[in-house]
């Protein structure tokens, strides 16, 4: 059985846990609702996961922000997420499977995501180290007017600092350099 503990408080126990990129993802409805709120964390985006939100873990009275996430609405290849719950900052999960489950199929497909989750797409797939305004058009459907405006999204922010991407050149024709 599996379980998520914070405080010495017991959050869930469950033996119905779906693995994904090694993280323990426990049903929402075993979970009480007094538990949980909604957390006023950004949500983050995944390029194959789709769209997390956050929410507080409230146990007798104290509160760790942000401390579990979940998909709402997951892309089909990570669908086996909906409705669950994961946990991280300092909840502890036991007995959970030792192998790792579920992780992106490689290679990766934009899909027709569109907008600044393409270009998330983009900065984590491409074999590139320089993307032209024609790379952007060709490989995420961005057009260069649109390029400025989508770089300054939260999750494009993130995954250009966890890939090394930065912009540079011309605002008309837009250039992404990464960092070597």
């Amino acid at each position: 059985m599996a379980k998520a503990v914070w405080n010495g408080k017991v959050i869930v126990e469950s033996d119905d846990i779906v693995m994904v990129e090694a993280n323990a993802y426990f049903p929402r409805a075993a979970i009480a609702a007094d538990l949980l709120r909604v957390s006023a964390e950004r949500r983050t985006y995944c390029h194959w996961k789709g769209l997390a939100d956050y929410l507080d873990v409230v146990i007798d009275g104290q509160v760790n922000e942000g401390a579990a996430w979940y998909y709402a609405e997951p892309y089909e290849a990570s669908s086996v997420i909906r409705d669950r719950v994961a946990f991280w900052r300092g909840i502890e999960v036991s007995g959970a499977p030792e192998e790792p489950g579920l992780f992106e199929a490689k290679p990766s497909v934009r899909r027709g995501r569109e907008g600044w989750e393409a270009l998330c797409w983009l900065l984590s797939q491409t074999p590139k180290s320089i993307l032209t305004a024609a790379d952007l058009k060709a490989d995420a459907g961005i057009a260069a007017g649109d390029v400025a405006g989508l770089w300054e999204v939260y999750d494009v922010q993130r995954y250009a600092s966890r890939y090394k991407w930065r912009l540079t050149g011309d605002p008309l024709a837009p250039c992404l350099e990464k960092a070597s």
